[in-house]
Order: structure tokens, then sequence, then C-alpha cells
């Protein structure tokens, strides 16, 4: 009888002085299984997959066992302590994995096919021509098109799932036994991750291999894993196979992850609500870079948005869906004036915004304000919060004294959900669902009639996605606020707005009430994607 593929026994991780970051972890994975490891942020997923791979920094304290099947099956070697001479035999070749965004994790100065060779220099000995060919042979086996243009490309020049199919030829360069994904999809449209996830599928099923799916979408872990552990605080909380555990939860923490889907739906519209936003005939392009030395060779524009009109009321979300590339951002950033407009008409509250100077703008800008996807990234480590939330109300509200704006701070503080003593540390010392928050503030302070809301849940786990929906909820309530909601998760959709646009290539493909494009979709594009997120 051969042994568990990969076996953990009672595996403790400390980082220095802090409390554990896992907590005995007893968990085995079986020969060409998916096991699905879910839990919030901070649970302990991914450290369990560095230290399968012995990339744990060198201040982690790692305790316990993690055995590792031989070939034949019939023994094991052990991973914890394990010389790294030794490890780096292993990683790539019996173990591989695929990072979260690959965009950080390729190499921006290498083409995409030396990438891939260095893989298979290191384990396989191949170089020249010989690993070119099995470049070659590995960007088709992930289905990419026209490999061999894409081997000569830069990452820059990838889509997002282009990027990750790279990740994944180079993972399974060496046919490793076992790959560990983390969060592999988050950054990805539905219709993408669900073409990466079959990919893998298929992959998986040809080559035999084991594969941990580490994830917070359990939408995905109902359609493609066996079974799944569920982590809490660095602690195994249950495991079961997947139809039993969504069937049966036996923890109330999993029953309540389970229960954190996003749902429900945006509070009415008031009838009395007036129009604040219409737009008429966007359109918005691009030059594209000459390629010829002759005049009069001039390229034509890249068409971003094409003929876009809308209209939004006060008090009303309009969520905007499409792949990446639809021009979804590039629209939103034209309706707020950030990107110029080549035709078309943009009103806010009945003033024409599209041909006014930037200082004929400026009273306008506080009635739209925005919040990005990565709150980490859009605010600024060095400044403490309340610098950070303050910033716009002393720009627009110069005469204010210190007191005054220390007072509107606290103020937005505790609308968010954070306490007043937050604005005195900076966004490091807070969770991801905190940081969104303080975007938020940022943005409420000024007390805008227009929020757009670009993916402002993906990078959130499910949990702290449906606090800050009931969040949004209950500002545009309070405060009569219009959303333009960005997103490629279409369950976050469905909770937040009244109405869907869908795009495509730049185009409006359909518009229509939100229950009745998920239950009665008009075009074939839109059915795809439904059925992409599981709709």
């Amino acid at each position: 009888m051969s042994l568990p593929l990969l076996n953990l026994d009672s595996l403790s991780v400390r980082f220095a002085d802090n409390p554990p970051a896992l907590k005995q972890v007893s968990l085995s994975l079986n020969r060409g299984e998916t096991l699905a490891l879910v839990g919030e942020s901070g649970s302990g997923k991914s450290v369990t997959a560095l230290a399968a791979l012995g990339l744990l920094p060198d201040n982690a304290e790692v305790t316990g066992s993690i055995q590792l099947a031989d070939v034949s099956g019939s023994g094991s070697s052990e991973i914890v302590g394990q010389a790294d001479r030794k490890l780096r035999r292993l990683r790539g070749k019996r173990l591989a994995m695929i990072f979260q965004e690959p965009m950080t994790s390729l190499n921006p100065l290498h083409r995409v096919h030396k990438q891939i060779s260095e893989s298979l220099r290191l384990h396989q000995g191949l170089t020249g021509q010989a690993a070119y060919q099995r470049s070659l042979e590995l960007l088709k086996a992930v289905r990419l098109p026209d490999p061999e243009r894409l081997a000569q490309a830069w990452p820059h020049q990838l889509s997002g799932g282009q990027r990750q199919r790279v990740m994944i030829a180079m993972a399974l360069a060496n046919d490793p036994d076992i790959l560990l994904a983390d969060e592999p999809t988050t950054a990805l449209d539905v219709t993408v991750q669900k073409q990466i996830l079959d990919l893998l599928r298929d992959l998986q099923q040809s080559r035999g291999m084991a594969v941990v799916l580490i994830t917070h979408d359990l939408n995905l872990v109902r359609q493609y894993s066996d079974r799944v552990a569920v982590m809490h605080q660095g602690q195994l909380v249950e495991t079961q196979a997947t139809p039993e555990l969504f069937a049966n939860p036996q923890e109330a923490y999993t029953r309540h992850l389970l229960g954190s889907e996003p749902s429900g739906q945006a509070y009415p519209v008031p009838a009395t609500s007036s129009r604040l936003l219409e737009a008429k005939n966007l359109r918005i392009e691009f030059p594209r870079p000459r390629t010829s030395l002759l005049p009069w060779k001039k390229p034509s524009s890249f068409v971003a948005v094409e003929d876009q009109s809308l209209e939004l009321r006060e008090g009303e979300t309009l969520g905007i869906v499409g792949e990446s590339g639809s021009g979804k951002t590039t629209l939103a950033l034209g309706l707020l004036r950030l990107q110029s407009c080549s035709q078309g008409s943009i009103q806010l509250q009945g003033t024409r915004l599209e041909n006014l100077n930037q200082k004929a703008l400026l009273p306008w800008r506080r009635k739209m304000q925005v919040v990005f996807q990565d709150p980490y990234g859009s605010l600024s480590p060095r400044m403490s919060v309340a610098a950070i939330v303050a910033e716009g109300l002393k720009l627009h509200q110069p005469g204010l004294s210190a007191a005054a704006v220390d007072q509107e701070v606290c103020t937005v503080l505790q609308e968010v959900g954070l306490e007043t003593s937050a604005r005195h540390r900076y966004p490091h010392e807070f969770s991801g669902g905190q940081r969104q928050r303080i975007a938020i503030a940022r943005a409420l302070i000024l007390r805008p009639r227009l929020l757009v809301l670009d993916e402002p849940t993906s990078a959130l786990d499910r949990s702290v996605q449906t606090q800050v929906i009931e969040l949004l909820r209950e500002l545009q309530r309070k405060h009569q606020l219009a959303y333009l909601f960005i997103s490629h998760d279409l369950r976050v959709v469905r909770a937040l707005s009244h109405r869907i646009l869908v795009m495509k290539d730049g185009q409006q493909i359909e518009l229509a009430e939100t229950e009745k494009l998920f239950t009665q979709p008009q075009t074939e594009y839109t059915r795809q994607l439904l059925e992409a997120a599981g709709c």
C-alpha cells in the first residue's frame, strides 16, 4: 500500500517571538487528488505551502514533520531540517508552485522562453535549442496561441491570463508530482479563471499530479477540488470530501465561511431621486506607436471605449462587468475626467464637464471620488491614516483649522467602522479589509455624490467582502451616494448593483436591471460570463 504523497504531521511554525503562524497541523495529500486549502487571510494557508517547499525565511522556527513520498511510493524523505542543496533538487522537479501575482513572479528583464529554460537547465541540463524547443512544447501544453511569438515576448506584453499560463508552464517544466497553486486566479476575469482551472484539471489528469489549491473563492473550491481543508488562525479546523463539507459542515467556523458568500440586494432607489450623471456617445482612443518613418503611414488609433451612453441617479449603483481589456476602467476614468475623451458629453448635476479646464474642474472633483482595487498600493506607507484621510480635505477646504480637520477625520473613520485611534497608525498595521475601509474614508470625507469603486473587494476574503458590501450599502442609504461599481466578481456585483452594464472590446453588450440580467440574459456573451461565474 503506497504512502500519501505528502504528509504533514504536527507541523508548527513560529516567526521570531510572534504567536505561532501554524499550530500542530496534520494533513495528507494523496496522488492525483486536488486538495483545497481555504480560510481567511492570516489563517496559515500560504505558510503551509511555503513550509512544504522549504521556502520559509531564516527566522522561522519549524517543528513537526513534512514527509514527501519517494517516487516508488514505498518510502519517504523528510523536508523539515533538510539541507538547502537537497531542497533545491526537489523544488521545481517534484514540488512546484504557482504564485498569486504572475507579474511580480516573472522577471521583467527576461523573455518568456529564457525564464522557462532556466528551470530546464537546472533540473534536466537542457540548454540552447533543446531548451528552447522544450519551452515551446510547454507553451503549447498550456494552450497559449502562437507560442513561437509569445516565447520571444516580455512579461509586460502579455495579458494577465497569458502570464498565468506562462507561470503554469514554468511549474510543469519538470513534470512535478505536486503542484501548489496559491490563489492562481484571484486577479483574473471569471472566463479566464475558468479557462485556467479547466487547464489545470486537464493537465493534472494527463500527468497524474496532485494539486493543492489555495483560494478564498468557495465557488471554485466546490467545482474543482476533491477534498477541502479549512484553516483558521494557524490551525486546521476541518477536513472533508468537498461534497460532504458543503452539504454538512461540522465546525462553526466552516459554517461561517460558507455563509459569507455575497448575498442580498441593494436598497431600492428612492422614487424622488434626481439624475446625477449622464454620459452620451463617449469615445476614448489612444494613439498607436508609429512603426514607419513614412509620414503618410500614420497608424490608426486604438479605440478603448466606443459610443458609450449611460445615466445614473442619486442613490443608485451601476455595475460594470466584462473581461480584462473590455474598457471598464477606461470608461470610469473618462467619466471622472482623468482620461480625455475624443467625443461625447458628460454631465454631472446638469453641468457639462467635458470642456472644463483643470481649474474649473476643481470644485467638481470633490463630488467625484474613487476607491481602487489594491488599498495597500493606493495608500502611502509614509503617511499616517489621519494624513491620508485628511489630504483631500486640506486641498478643497484649506481654511479649516487643525482641530476641525481632526474632527472630520474621526467622524468619517467611525462611519466606516474604524476606531478613531486608528488615525495615529500607518497602513501596514491594518488588515486588507481595514485598509479598504481607510480608502473609503479618504473618499467619503469630501462628501462626494459619486463614488467609482474599481474592483474594491477582489483582493479580500469572502467574509471581509461581505462586510465591505454591507458597509457600502449602508453608506449609500445614509448619504444617497451613487456608485459606479467595476468588478469581475458577478456575485458581488449582484449583491450591490441596481443595474448592470456588460462591456466587451470597448462596446456596450447589454444594459439591464440586475435580476433581469441574471435570470434573462439577452446576449450569448453575457450567458458565457454568468456560466463561467457559476451564477
